[in-house]
């Protein structure tokens, strides 16, 4: 399924043949609608049928939970993985897309990774972190402005500048800080996450708001087999980048 804002398209394969090809709408309801209808129509049981998809964020959600609900396996695939998978290519449009997406969960049907939606507390935490860090970029943003252009202004012009700005900053101090209680609140209230984050706060350097971020990104522990996996996931892993006798 090729999954945008509005719309999925399906390209549905039996064998290395195109089924059914449709576009429906990227809703929960017409999502799980047609999943069950489908299978109903055809005869097909959910253990015969995989749902394979590029991860797309937040347009993908209809998509986990419709799945969720109808008990279909769904694989969300890294769209890089997908993209580099199929060789030189002519033109683009979201039809093509789903058979290439399609033809990919063909091939390499021995590589599934089956999705599983993430626990409540996890998905809050998700969001509320990422809430976090929109408003600790804009108030990092009004700061520098706020110190970088007092000598570069009309003193006059600063002053008045300045008082909008702070008045910026301490609404933007004062979200932070409700998000962070909220983020404390969530923690406290499960044994596990509780236990990881004084774990990963036990660790020189690491702080709070860095411990939260790991827990999110690895889904409590639970999305990396081994911590050599993480570190590529976090980009810290090294590689290396030679050819021949170039570098």
């Amino acid at each position: 399924m090729d999954v945008s804002k509005q719309t999925v398209d399906v390209c549905v394969l039996s064998g290395d043949d195109i089924f059914l090809e449709r576009q429906i709408s990227s809703t929960i309801s017409c999502i799980e609608s047609f999943l069950q209808g489908f299978l109903k129509k055809h005869s097909f049981s959910v253990s015969n049928v995989l749902v394979c998809a590029e991860y797309t964020g937040k347009y993908t959600y209809p998509l986990c939970l419709a799945c969720e609900r109808v008990g279909v396996d769904l694989w969300l695939e890294n769209p890089y993985a997908i993209k580099h998978s199929g060789g030189l290519e002519r033109g683009k449009n979201d039809r093509q897309d789903a058979r290439k997406i399609a033809r990919y969960a063909r091939r390499y049907e021995d590589k599934v990774c089956l999705f599983l939606l993430p626990e409540k507390s996890i998905s809050s935490l998700r969001e509320l972190v990422s809430e976090q860090e929109l408003y600790i970029v804009d108030k990092k943003k009004y700061q520098g402005q706020l110190t970088d252009e007092k000598g570069f202004m009309n003193p006059q012009d600063y002053r008045e500048k300045s008082e909008r700005l702070k008045i910026l900053l301490k609404d933007l101090k004062e979200v932070i800080r409700q998000i962070e209680g909220k983020i404390q609140k969530i923690i406290e209230g499960d044994e596990t996450l509780s236990h990881q984050l004084n774990l990963l706060c036990s660790i020189d350097g690491v702080g709070e708001r860095t411990a939260v971020k790991v827990i999110v990104e690895t889904n409590a522990f639970r999305d990396f087999s081994d911590a050599r996996k993480f570190c590529c996931h976090a980009g810290v892993a090294p590689f290396s980048y030679t050819s021949g006798s170039c570098i």
